[in-house]
């Protein structure tokens, strides 16, 4: 689900750069379809909202294995 909404917020980027920055993203977890908003969002049942600072964060490493 996370790297959906950072591949949507991305192509946003790209598309229109940084001129007004969204909320987050809005992905419909049916079918991983998504949107980026600019208002905080009324969801549906099946959906799922993932802020702007979750999308930017970047995990270093790999989560290690408990034994």
């Amino acid at each position: 689900m996370l790297s959906v909404g950072r591949q949507l917020y991305l192509a946003h980027l790209e598309r229109y750069g940084a001129r007004v920055e969204p909320l987050g993203v809005v992905i419909e977890t049916r079918n991983f379809s998504g949107r980026v908003i600019f208002e905080p969002p009324v969801l549906l049942p099946e959906e799922q909202f993932l802020e702007l600072d979750l999308l930017r964060r970047r995990t270093h490493g790999r989560l290690r294995q408990r034994r």
